[in-house]
């Protein structure tokens, strides 16, 4: 099997970039106005060279594309423009966009430009600022040739960077990354454009009803000023912070900040309904993505675009191309507007308590570990009820006590990397909905009782803030967990599968703690945190592994977070079903004893499949 790396130069103008705010990879590629004009080619090392457009349909057939494995900078922009265009479909892909987040973080700059530099070898040329608004047939033969060179280049760069990358990557990874391209590369998934349609305007309602309860006009809302003074006429002094930008006050009316949060549980109803107007009207990613995927569902099946190690330390997956697929949140039009074609259903395994399970498994919390394998054989209670009883002092069941177990759920889900009472009341009232409110005491208890009955866990953290120590100094191997699974290495933490999570420019800043350079900005880091991003890290690779156990046999066509999404006959899905759960319960080599269990369903419409 013969590499193959190769780079599409295509047409581009002042209203028709991806540098367009509102322009998706999709949306470009599947565009009428679309047009190639070249593309360079290099088949293992021998010299790049390029074809214009007209010859490259004729250059994919004798290169073989379908039997070979193909290299590119971004290789879901260039294999939708395969897929789409030329209707061909690589063996293998490679991508060393994908491996340069998985090594130098997704936050430091991973253009090919930027990496050629980083790694010295070689510069990346500027004559694509000569082709813009340029169609093919508007080249001289000399402009085409010098374009031509340009992209040859950019070909070279792009097998260098792979060779250099491919030193410190894991091989077993890159099966994940070929699977990640082809959920966006070869679509399968259909969207209803029709329930978009209403999803879109249920959403419009809301607003217009969000002000109407407010008594408010849309620009009163808008505007930060205006919506200061608007805050001040009912007595409240609108809230401010430290921009991090420009090291001035500014007014704090993000979701998140403290002060917005305060004003949204404040006793003062008008002020609760003017707050919710503002946050309802001022966050249009709900409709912006509704309109997108309407556009969408007019150019074909849904590619789904995820990026690949997009999630900071953790390596998970995230949401790319302006969709965040991973966040549609269950129930709702907006899950069931994703469907399967007829005859077809979306079969869906999700991996149970996941992190929670890792958690306490890797920091030899034996109890709660005991929980999980008797629930899983059907012999106790879930993890949820069992840590609500504690809380409240009395037995709590799932079907009875339905408000409590979800407390037990919050807790455990969110106190298990040092999270403290003030910090959790809000994390109440966020995963609520605003329905459950906790004061700051009844907050400090259930902390209490988590890490009283937590010791284990308690003491992984301390590990994990000794390992910083470790790191700083450049001492490697030393294990941050009683098991040994993740120890410490260049720059940060060596995971069982060969990635690692990185804190480059480690030190101690004093009364700030521990910090490190995140490629944009210095950031905090501390043993919970440190916990956090293990665990995560590790159930990443646990939940990744065997959806490609599944994907072998049962193509993967999308995945969020803890969810395998695949696509079979309608007749086959029962069996499906049952085939993913079974290898959502094989533990990896590396925690052989590590409880874990899954659920799945089935339907045509996505979010249905586990109702």
């Amino acid at each position: 099997m013969d590499l193959i790396t190769l780079d599409f130069e295509t047409y581009y103008a002042s209203d028709f970039s991806l540098s367009n705010k509102d322009m998706t990879t999709e949306a470009y590629v599947r565009d009428s106005r679309f047009e190639t004009i070249l593309c360079g080619f290099s088949v293992n090392r021998a010299p790049a060279y390029w074809v214009p457009a007209p010859d490259v349909p004729a250059e994919l057939d004798r290169l073989r594309i379908e039997d070979n494995a193909v290299l590119c900078h971004h290789a879901h922009f260039d294999g939708l423009i395969l897929s789409h265009h030329y209707r061909r479909y690589p063996r293998v892909w490679f991508d060393t966009l994908s491996m340069a987040r998985a090594v130098f973080g997704s936050k430091g700059g991973n253009s090919l430009a930027k990496l050629a530099e980083r790694l010295g070898i070689g510069r990346k040329g500027e004559e694509v600022l000569n082709a813009k608004g340029k169609r093919l047939r508007d080249f001289s033969p000399a402009e085409l040739a010098r374009y031509g060179g340009y992209c040859g280049n950019d070909v070279w760069l792009t097998h260098e960077v792979f060779d250099r990358l491919l030193q410190h990557f894991p091989k077993s990874e890159l099966k994940i990354i070929d699977m990640v391209v082809r959920m966006f590369t070869e679509p399968v998934l259909r969207l209803d454009a029709g329930l978009l349609i209403e999803y879109a305007q249920d959403l419009r309602a809301d607003k217009v009803g969000a002000l109407m309860q407010a008594g408010i006009a849309l620009p009163d809302v808008m505007s930060n000023d205006k919506f200061a003074l608007a805050l001040e006429r009912l007595g409240v002094a609108p809230p401010t912070k430290i921009s991090p930008t420009t090291g001035k006050e500014t007014w704090a009316f993000a979701k998140t900040d403290k002060g917005m949060e305060a004003l949204a549980e404040h006793p003062d109803e008008r002020v609760q309904l003017l707050v919710a107007a503002r946050l309802k009207n001022k966050t249009t990613i709900a409709e912006t993505r509704a309109m997108r995927m309407i556009g969408m569902s007019g150019r074909g099946a849904a590619p789904i675009y995820l990026n690949y190690s997009g999630a900071g330390q953790t390596h998970r997956l995230s949401g790319g191309d302006k969709m965040n697929w991973q966040n549609m949140g269950r129930g709702g039009k907006l899950r069931d507007a994703v469907m399967a074609e007829d005859d077809k259903v979306s079969v869906v395994c999700d991996s149970s308590n996941i992190e929670s399970r890792v958690l306490d498994w890797l920091a030899m919390q034996m109890d709660a570990v005991e929980v999980y394998r008797k629930y899983d054989a059907g012999q106790g209670p879930d993890t949820y009820c069992v840590l609500a009883e504690k809380i409240y002092s009395r037995p709590i069941t799932k079907a009875d006590n339905p408000d409590e177990r979800q407390m037990g759920k919050i807790a455990k889900l969110g106190l298990g990397y040092g999270m403290g009472g003030p910090k959790f009341c809000g994390a109440v009232r966020v995963q609520t909905k605003g329905k459950v409110l906790i004061h700051d005491e009844e907050g400090r208890m259930v902390v209490s009782v988590y890490r009283s009955s937590h010791p284990e866990v308690v003491r992984l953290w301390r590990r994990a803030e000794d390992a910083l120590g470790y790191i700083a100094k450049g001492v490697e191997g030393v294990a941050v967990d009683p098991r040994g699974v993740v120890v410490t290495c260049d720059e940060g933490l060596l995971l069982p599968n060969g990635l690692k999570i990185k804190y480059p420019e480690l030190r101690h800043d004093g009364a700030e703690g521990w910090t490190y350079f995140n490629g944009r900005s210095r950031e905090k880091i501390y043993g919970g945190k440190i916990v956090e991003n293990i665990v995560q890290a590790l159930a990443r690779i646990v939940v990744l592994d065997q959806t490609l156990a599944i994907h072998k046999y049962l193509p993967v066509v999308h995945s969020v977070h803890d969810e395998a999404v695949s696509v079979t006959d309608a007749d086959d899905g029962k069996d499906a079903a049952s085939f993913a759960v079974e290898q959502m319960r094989i533990p990896p080599a590396w925690g052989p004893d590590l409880p874990l269990n899954a659920e799945s369903g089935f339907h045509q419409r996505y979010g249905r499949a586990k109702k």
